[in-house]
């Protein structure tokens, strides 16, 4: 007995599959990996501190060339988990209001800093007026000097992480 080829309802070969099919088959791989992907672990310490390391050194890195090109003086105000890049102006130190280092700086919470400056640990300034002029604790050169600093970097379950004004990523 001979088979015949099977044929839908409109008399042709049905070889393959129907866009209606693949829909539904990529559908479903759409949400096997979504759900692989929300119960993969989130990052160790170690990967966190990697991570903000690699943040911190990218702005400090840009601040660095900002001031070469411009020439003028930068500087970096850190308070806590946030920081605000400045230029020196004839009136004094005034935030960023445009471009790259416009951005506040934020560490992830779970991120312990600590920043010396110097040999000596910069000390958290309470802002009680609004007039109170802000003074940069790490400061950016026109001539591409930084001032000498120590950040270190500490999450739980993870060995601390340093970085310096020499702004080299170490493994």
């Amino acid at each position: 007995m001979k088979n015949l080829p099977v044929t839908s309802l409109t008399g042709r070969n049905s070889r393959g599959f129907s866009l209606l099919e693949l829909m539904v088959v990529i559908f479903i791989i759409g949400l096997l990996s979504g759900a692989a992907a929300l119960t993969l672990p989130s990052k160790d310490g170690g990967a966190l501190l990697q991570e903000q390391r690699y943040k911190l050194i990218g702005n400090i890195r840009s601040a660095r060339a900002e001031a070469v090109f411009s020439g003028r003086s930068l500087g970096l105000a850190w308070e806590q988990q946030r920081g605000q890049f400045y230029v020196l102006t004839a009136q004094g130190w005034e935030i960023i209001q445009q471009g790259v280092l416009a951005k506040e700086l934020i560490l992830d919470e779970r991120v312990s800093s600590l920043i010396s400056v110097a040999g000596e640990p910069i000390k958290s300034t309470v802002e009680d007026s609004k007039d109170k002029e802000t003074t940069p604790q790490i400061l950016f050169l026109g001539d591409g000097q930084i001032s000498p600093f120590e950040w270190r970097l500490s999450a739980e379950g993870a060995e601390s992480l340093v970085l310096d004004e020499q702004l080299s990523i170490e493994p």
